[in-house]
């Protein structure tokens, strides 16, 4: 048996391929998307369990021997720096009985033992213990079953799937993009957990748009463009102004040897963006107050590098600035219920109290984040009602929102050949 979840490999129930059929193409859902049982679990074992998902950094496992977990629906995993160097993920379960190994979220071990019965594997999840002489089993059929992991430039990625969806025009232009900014290089300054009582595509749709940001956003809306972005789209007196801004923007950015950028949230590819977008003039990044963070991060030798905006289906998107990175990773939980891991990056070298305070760094990202959470919640008791008929998109602030659901229900009736 593979490592693909056995939901996924069989055509969709009759209940949910009637609501996919049924769904307008650039359309928002039903109302069963969100609150089904049914319709969770085939987001787990189609979307999450075989798509590329973001799990960590690279430098979390900076160290052979470090480690973290993580916990996607039923299957845990574990991300280990084998001593080789590698950068290696498994399934968190012992091959002898099924027992959680690594039950701590992170830390530094020099074997991997689990503790019902002591089973003990090495670093590459090679199982140390002769079972051939006791078990009549040879102990390399017995390895800690791997699980599909990429380093896109310190970002980690893994997919649970046996044979993972094509990731590679990705993984090329993240790694090219992100290379000044030296993400392997940095640490996290801060981090929060938040719980958000909403189904994981309704606060992923919140992110793909700021038609809601007018109203719910000043904090945000200091330091990006997307609301002007968005008013000259409506109001194309307005677009040259935008233009100039950007090309602005875009000359600074060849100046620092760095790629070129708009304004637009314009998706790179299928499932995923990655590309550079002007901070406010005046500003050097996002911040309250368009002033520092912390000290340059990486190989970005100049203040003010706009903002690399890095976006991928169905889990992750982070801004990374000239002197700190904001991201976010979400873990469905329930088909109300997401988890949200909040991240602040800085540049390896940066000292806490000289180069940065948490109290400045973290209000602008965390402040958006709660501001979002309340909007996803209000939306989740709202789409829960029967009473909930699914109104238009805008055609130009919410053209993304529409993109992210069509990739959505592409995904969820993909199974596997000969099912």
């Amino acid at each position: 048996m593979d490592g693909t979840p056995l939901k996924a490999r069989s055509p969709l129930a009759p209940e949910l391929a009637r609501l996919v059929a049924e769904h307008r193409s650039g359309g928002p859902l039903a109302r069963e998307f969100y609150v089904a049982p049914d319709v969770f679990d085939a987001d787990l074992a189609r979307i999450f369990h075989r798509h590329w998902v973001f799990a960590g950094y690279a430098f979390q496992v900076a160290r052979p021997g470090d480690f973290f977990t993580w916990r996607i629906g039923s299957e845990p995993i574990v991300v280990v720096r084998d001593r080789g160097g590698e950068i290696r993920a498994f399934h968190n379960v012992c091959r002898h009985r099924g027992s959680i190994i690594c039950k701590t979220g992170h830390g530094n071990t020099n074997r991997f033992v689990c503790p019902y019965h002591r089973w003990t594997y090495e670093l590459d999840g090679s199982l140390v213990l002769d079972s051939q002489r006791e078990f009549g089993v040879d102990r390399a059929s017995l390895s800690l079953r791997p699980v599909a992991i990429e380093n896109a430039a310190g970002l980690l990625f893994v997919s649970l799937a046996d044979s993972p969806p094509d990731f590679s025009a990705a993984l090329a232009t993240i790694r090219h993009k992100m290379k000044p900014h030296a993400i392997e290089r940095a640490r996290i300054a801060h981090q929060v957990d938040y719980i958000v009582k909403a189904n994981w595509k309704i606060v992923f749709e919140n992110n793909r748009e700021c038609y809601h940001c007018p109203p719910n956003h000043k904090e945000y809306n200091t330091a990006a463009y997307d609301v002007q972005r968005d008013l000259a789209m409506l109001d194309p007196s307005q677009q040259p102004a935008m233009d100039a801004i950007v090309a602005r923007a875009n000359a600074r950015f060849r100046s620092l040897g760095l790629d070129e950028g708009d304004a637009m949230s314009t998706m790179t590819g299928a499932s995923w963006r990655c590309h550079r977008t002007p901070v406010m003039e005046g500003f050097v990044t996002q911040s309250l107050d368009g002033k520092p963070l912390s000290c340059l991060m990486g190989d970005i030798k100049e203040w003010d590098s706009g903002t690399l905006r890095t976006t991928v289906f169905p889990n992750f998107w982070q801004h990374t600035n000239c002197d700190y990175a904001a991201a976010s990773r979400l873990t469905p939980i329930g088909p109300n219920e997401t988890h949200v891991r909040g991240y602040w990056l800085v540049d390896e070298k940066a000292v806490e109290g000289r180069d940065y305070t948490i109290d400045r760094l973290i209000p602008i990202w965390d402040i958006t984040n709660r501001q979002d959470w309340t909007i996803c919640e209000d939306q989740q008791q709202g789409v829960g009602s029967h009473a909930y008929v699914p109104g238009p998109f805008s055609l130009v602030r919410e053209r993304n929102v529409a993109h992210f659901l069509d990739w959505y229900l592409g995904e969820l009736q993909v199974c596997e050949p000969g099912a």
